[in-house]
């Protein structure tokens, strides 16, 4: 009897063993997968790494094989602080976008419109990476997630605001106003203002504007009520009052917009519509100024005075070379149109680019 109970017993046993034995595999073979499984991630990012090490030395010897540009940072272009007396922006250390100065148009982003001058800051908006602000009245910012946003002046449409053009809107823009940030666009990598409308380069090196690229009278004007696509391989695009330009990634340099001093670096024309090419073998463009940021937090420091907006285009090329064209260059006087409000202005011009330091103060 003791003997049956023992068999029993001992057979009770090495179930137990090889169940045990069982779960005990099944854990190991589970771990030894999930060790693999992190191995094999852990070699596909070595492996990414190599890849994208590789894309980036494969990349600089193409731009140096091709004579194309190095990769340009955008975040090195990004704008942090912009005004003059009449508005003043900056973003601080946490993205918070904070406004001062005048509201007729409501680009102070408050929700309002007063004819006060407010001296101390509001905040506007945060998470912004980038601001821009344009003398007619209207603001632009960049969010951390690449949206667009707007506010102020929209009676030209570059709040995208307007059906149509209008010129009873275009002359009377503090009776259209937007008040409240709104959207403009999405997967935006950098923008700027020109004087009545946006320039906006996408992730995907598209350009895209929209606004009264150019007016001269109610007649005669251009105007793009939603974004169009105007050029693709930009690495850079610039703002101002006068005209835009947009740099390619092999150098060359596209101009639009007024032109009446040449400023565009295009002979003949006074008005351009869509880019046309500048200049070629440059590595940098601008317009409206060459200082990114005004470097100013109190609004009263301007004094009143508002620093004079470029009518040029001026690059600088692989050599080191700057080089100008437009307004005060060149040897040549030009009889300029009413778009001045002077009856036969005259002004020393040029369409060519010369060197930088043959510009007239």
């Amino acid at each position: 009897m003791k003997n049956k109970y023992r068999k029993k017993s001992f057979l009770l046993f090495f179930i137990l063993i090889g169940s045990v034995s069982i779960v005990l595999s099944v854990l190991c073979f589970q771990e030894a997968a999930l060790n693999s499984k992190n191995s094999q991630e852990d070699v596909g990012k070595k492996e990414q790494n190599i890849n994208n090490k590789q894309y980036l030395e494969d990349r600089d010897e193409l731009f140096e094989r091709e004579g194309l540009l190095p990769a340009i940072k955008i975040e090195d272009f990004y704008i942090s602080n912009t005004g003059d007396p009449s508005n003043l922006y900056y973003i601080d250390e946490n993205g918070v976008l904070w406004g001062c100065g005048r509201n007729e148009y409501g680009q102070l982003g408050q929700g309002m419109q007063d004819y006060d001058y407010h001296q101390e800051m509001v905040k506007i908006a945060e998470d912004v990476i980038h601001v821009d602000y344009s003398r007619h009245g209207f603001t632009i910012f960049l969010t951390k997630d690449y949206k667009l946003y707007g506010m102020g002046a929209a009676g030209r449409g570059a709040l995208r605001q307007m059906e149509n053009f209008s010129y009873e809107q275009y002359d009377n823009s503090s009776l259209y106003f937007v008040s409240t940030p709104v959207l403009l666009m999405e997967d935006v990598k950098y923008a700027r203002c020109g004087g009545d409308d946006i320039v906006c380069l996408k992730e995907d090196a598209s350009v895209w504007t929209w606004g009264t690229v150019w007016y001269e009278n109610e007649h005669n004007f251009y105007y793009e009520k939603e974004p169009v696509k105007i050029l693709d391989d930009v690495v850079l695009v610039t703002g101002g009052l006068f005209h835009h330009a947009a740099l390619k990634s092999n150098g060359s340099v596209w101009t639009w917009g007024y032109n009446y001093s040449g400023n565009c670096g295009i002979e003949g024309n006074t008005v351009i519509s869509k880019p046309q090419l500048a200049a070629e073998g440059a590595i940098m463009v601008w317009t409206g100024s060459m200082k990114y940021n005004v470097d100013c937090l109190d609004i009263s420091k301007f004094g009143g005075i508002y620093e004079k907006q470029l009518e040029n285009t001026i690059i600088q090329k692989s050599d080191g070379s700057y080089w100008i064209c437009g307004a005060g260059v060149g040897g040549k006087e030009k009889i300029l149109p009413n778009y001045y409000e002077v009856v036969d202005y005259i002004m020393i011009c040029t369409h060519e680019f010369v060197p930088y330091d043959e510009m007239i103060n």
